[in-house]
């Protein structure tokens, strides 16, 4: 055999082998295809779990405002000096408990007691003066008598007796003066002696001493500004300042009950009503927030000025409603209701429009649309799938109907 005949005898083989393998793997292809549909037939897909959902039941609802807020003496008064002097004895401390016209501070008294005594000096001299005027008149009108008398019989002249009218006159119209004067010099001692009462400076209401800022032998001078010696602040109640978002102020109104815990509070609520809403708001950066205020006792002195709170103000409370999941709300249309997907007794999915009322953060008062008992998605489609289930449906409305 030649070598032309050997290689085509080769590549016959060749081929053939070839076909046999191809053949083999087709046919091992086919019997794991048989196998797998055997064992699928046999161990069919569990089916797709059913969408998340939840029944519309009875339930009582609370509705809160949630708002950051700092605690604040209801009553807080700097006591300043009205007089210039020398601080000689501070008669308190900071913290201190005091009661209404408790001695606070002492300045030294000498400046004042030194006017007190220039103004006694001066108003003894005018009265004196007013003393001596008052006999020049005396005399000057017991004159005026003797000249009229003589005129009567003819023993004087007239132009004596119009002298003694006109001494007289003089005379009355300068102890007008003297006396005017000497009221002016009576008030001055009244004021030397005011502002050398202003040198013992007392409280002015019952509180604590919140702030000491002065020492002994501090001068202060009250001259355009008046000093500031101390601060007092009436702990027993407590005024808590709350910034509502503008978002929520419209649900805020004066009377509700509002509630706060501090940090360090072991889980005690305090509670007070709100007692005003300042109508002009404060902003912060872009936001907007308006002051709502209210009062809780503070007799047993857990509370201090400038702690920070979170508050719950109540805004609402109902009892024994519908309600559902707030996270089975979808879009919300121009009317105000919101689109609720509901599934029938066939787990059909159809879509619902309800009304709302109160929440609290996981359910929401159903005032209308749903009734006690229906099963709603609690994973709404968007409103791009909720189009296409819209679509689809009327579409299929349209082909019932034209059948």
């Amino acid at each position: 055999m030649s070598v032309t005949e050997k290689n085509k005898a080769g590549g016959v083989l060749r081929r053939r082998w070839q076909r046999h393998t191809r053949l083999r793997w087709l046919l091992i292809l086919a019997l794991a295809a048989g196998a797998y549909a055997g064992w699928r037939a046999l161990n069919p897909p569990p089916p797709p779990p059913p969408p998340p959902s939840a029944k519309v039941e009875k339930a009582d609802i609370t509705q809160l405002v949630q708002a950051a807020g700092v605690l604040q003496a209801k009553t807080k008064v700097d006591v300043g000096a009205q007089v210039s002097g020398q601080i000689q004895t501070l008669h308190v401390q900071l913290g201190q408990q005091v009661k209404k016209g408790e001695l606070l501070v002492s300045l030294d008294p000498e400046l004042a007691r030194n006017d007190v005594a220039r103004a006694e000096a001066a108003l003894l001299q005018q009265r004196a003066l007013l003393e001596s005027r008052q006999v020049d008149l005396a005399t000057a009108r017991r004159e005026r008598d003797r000249q009229r008398r003589l005129l009567a019989g003819d023993a004087t002249a007239a132009l004596e007796a119009e002298r003694a009218e006109s001494d007289l006159a003089k005379l009355e119209a300068e102890v007008r003066g003297q006396s005017a004067v000497m009221s002016r010099l009576q008030a001055d001692l009244a004021q030397a002696q005011v502002r050398l009462g202003y040198t013992r400076i007392t409280a002015p209401m019952d509180g604590t001493v919140v702030s000491l800022p002065v020492q002994v032998g501090q001068t202060v001078i009250a001259v355009q500004i008046t000093p500031v010696m101390l601060t007092l602040a009436d702990l027993d109640t407590i005024t808590v300042r709350t910034k509502v978002p503008e978002a929520d102020i419209q649900t805020v109104q004066v009377g509700q009950v509002a509630r706060f815990t501090t940090l360090a509070g072991e889980g005690q609520f305090y509670e007070g009503k709100l007692r005003v809403i300042q109508p002009v708001p404060e902003r912060v950066g872009n936001a907007v927030f308006y002051n709502v205020l209210f009062e809780v006792d503070n007799r047993a002195r857990k509370l201090y000025s400038d702690m920070t709170v979170q508050v719950d103000v109540e805004t609402g409370r109902v009892k024994d409603v519908l309600a559902m999941p707030m996270v089975a709300l979808g879009e919300r249309g121009k009317d105000g209701r919101f689109r609720v997907t509901v599934l029938d007794k066939d787990q059909k999915q159809q879509p619902r429009f309800v009304r709302t009322g109160l929440q609290d953060g996981t359910r929401v008062q159903v005032l209308e649309g749903l009734q006690l008992g229906d099963t709603v998605l609690t994973a709404p489609p968007s409103a791009e799938e909720a189009a296409k289930a819209d679509a689809a449906a009327s579409a299929a409305s349209a082909s019932k109907a034209a059948k």
